[in-house]
């Protein structure tokens, strides 16, 4: 009679394993990534612009890019480095190169059982080299997972964005 209660025991904690455990999947990107917009700089103020072509990559990963060749892009939006405290990007528009490179502190944050960690950034500074860029701001410096505000404004000067 006493083997009675133990095996019901070990047959309801055999059940209790059984269903406690979850096969669901993560149902969001775990990546938080920067947006770039695109604006000219005009008497009345900057507005937004659209290049006509654009192609972007990680400085040292030329063969992995991240756009390819784009046409009429307003905004890019570019995954920081969660290994380093800077990334930098290639931005090519015609025959003219930018390196943009933003540094940042970086902050780990538990999404879920099934997302795991992600990395979430605080951009500290941002800067460009002036070929066809003519300079580059922060507007938002926290960068957050599934956030499509604009983080970074690239300004160009008028005669930049005219097609010649």
């Amino acid at each position: 009679m006493k083997k009675y209660p133990a095996v019901l025991l070990m047959f309801g904690l055999m059940l209790l394993l059984i269903f406690s455990c979850r096969e669901e999947e993560c149902d969001q990107a775990p990546r938080a990534n920067a947006v770039f917009s695109f604006l000219t700089i005009q008497p009345e103020g900057p507005v937004d612009t659209a290049l006509s072509v654009l192609t972007v990559y990680g400085e040292t990963r030329k063969d992995s890019l991240l756009y390819d060749s784009a046409s009429t892009i307003e905004q890019v939006s570019l995954p920081l480095d969660p290994s380093r405290d800077y990334s930098r990007f290639v931005f090519q528009t015609d025959s003219l190169s930018d390196t943009v490179e933003l540094t940042y502190n970086r902050h780990q944050k538990f999404l879920s059982h099934e997302c795991g960690f992600i990395t979430e950034f605080e951009i500290q500074q941002a800067a460009t080299t002036n070929h066809h860029f003519d300079s580059i701001a922060i507007v938002k410096p926290q960068v957050n997972i599934n956030d499509n505000e604009t983080h970074i404004n690239i300004y160009l000067s008028p005669a930049d964005t005219t097609g010649n």
